[in-house]
């Protein structure tokens, strides 16, 4: 454990655990952006089924939150190749079932069990201590990631931001998704809203997966999986990233603290 003017820094299990000081309602979760697989091959079984690639530099997006808003934080460290911490086990759950046929689970390797499950267990601590001293309404939760292709029905130049909710299912208080798409339109991002409804005859593209429905239904709070655009995560853009950083920061600011 290593404390900071702001932080408590927890480093176990294959995680970075930072919590806020004083006690934040705001949790974001990083799944995968971790070690790259190289740095273990060899010493686990990798996931047969599934994708194993990472999202690259969504980490200094989060960092540069953290920097800047008091919310905590779970950052998953083991390679998307080993644990997919996105995903259910032991038994998957297909949340894509009209354009993904294979059904895909966390891990392959009984041996990397315990970091997959103490990642949710640090969520649940975060949401269980955030829901008894702010109350459920106030909780947030938001699960980072990235991504390259775009949806069919994306704008001319593409989205920037794609907001997963499940069609809205994990939001169960208000219009907080409302409110956070509205905050980065009004600055400038092309954002994906999506509504009660998938828009066509398949499901909207990245419409959240295990970490949000799982702990929105668990907790009875609202959670968002956001889509980062690869344009904000490359290393000859960092000064885009640090915007969108400072732009998620002032909504947790002004809507959440």
């Amino acid at each position: 454990m290593i404390a900071t003017e702001n932080y408590t820094i927890l480093m176990e299990h294959g995680l970075v655990i930072f919590k806020a000081k004083p006690e934040s309602p705001v949790i974001i979760s990083i799944p995968h952006d971790g070690l790259p697989f190289q740095t273990l091959s060899g010493f686990f079984e990798p996931r047969k089924i599934g994708y194993r690639g990472r999202d690259l530099n969504v980490w200094p997006v989060a960092k540069d939150i953290l920097l800047s808003a008091r919310v905590n934080a779970v950052w998953g460290q083991m390679p998307r190749a080993l644990v997919d911490y996105n995903r259910a086990w032991p038994v998957g759950i297909n949340y894509y079932p009209l354009t993904q046929k294979e059904v895909h689970t966390a891990l392959d390797d009984e041996r990397l069990l315990k970091a997959y499950q103490e990642y949710h267990a640090a969520i649940d601590r975060f949401l269980i201590s955030a829901t008894e001293k702010f109350g459920r309404t106030k909780v947030l939760l938001v699960d980072l990631h990235g991504f390259n292709k775009q949806p069919p029905y994306a704008p001319k130049g593409g989205f920037d931001l794609i907001l997963g909710t499940g069609n809205r299912a994990s939001i169960h208080h208000g219009n907080i998704d409302e409110k956070l798409a509205k905050h980065l339109t009004d600055r400038g991002y092309q954002v994906f809203l999506p509504q009660d409804k998938h828009l066509g005859p398949e499901e909207d593209y990245f419409s959240a997966d295990f970490t949000t429905r799982h702990h929105s239904e668990k907790h009875g709070v609202s959670v968002i999986q956001v889509e980062i655009n690869s344009r904000f995560r490359m290393r000859d853009a960092r000064a885009l990233g640090q915007k969108l950083s400072l732009d998620l920061a002032e909504f947790f600011k002004n809507h959440c603290l």
